[in-house]
């Protein structure tokens, strides 16, 4: 009995050494779709960025009112990121999460990003279950599958916090 007593308070303390599976560091695999339809994953296109990009994944949807505020600002500064630091680019991808590909080129096209980012969505909403965010908006920076930033919603602070952390990566 003191033995089966030992190894459970053996386990329970090891398991509070254990990290907390929320405290992620690095960004966990999803599935993810092109306008063109085809079945990609995150990890898949990360793969294809140099390990010095940082990439902004911006999960939003088409009936988001603050998301439809955050994605020109989001545009405006990755494009004059871009082209004042050539050396390290910074990518961003627009996920719309419960949309359909109609839902998100008709949006696309109302705030003219199809030619300046990529584009994919999760109609399953898998992305907010894997990744275990709340909502949209949420946006995270990510540089070699390292999460450096995440954060649900767009506010002055939020915005705040997460140009600070992009320009300390220059």
């Amino acid at each position: 009995m003191k033995t089966i007593l030992w190894v459970l308070i053996s386990l329970l303390s090891f398991g509070s050494l254990a990290a907390d599976p929320n405290d992620q560091s690095e960004v966990r695999n999803i599935p993810l779709y092109s306008l063109d339809l085809e079945r990609k994953t995150l990890y898949q296109e990360l793969d294809q960025i140099p390990d010095e990009d940082l990439v902004i994944l911006n999960f939003t949807s088409s009936d988001c009112p603050p998301c439809k505020e955050e994605i020109p600002n989001l545009l405006e500064y990755s494009k004059k990121w871009n082209a004042s630091y050539p050396k390290r680019k910074l990518h961003l991808w627009i996920i719309f999460v419960g949309d359909d590909p109609g839902s998100v080129s008709e949006l696309a096209n109302e705030l003219g990003i199809k030619q300046q980012t990529s584009l994919y969505f999760d109609s399953l909403q898998t992305s907010m279950r894997i990744l275990e965010f709340p909502g949209t908006p949420t946006s995270m920076v990510v540089q070699k599958k390292k999460i450096i930033f995440k954060e649900y919603g767009y506010t002055r602070e939020n915005w705040s916090k997460m140009i600070s952390i992009l320009e300390n990566k220059r």
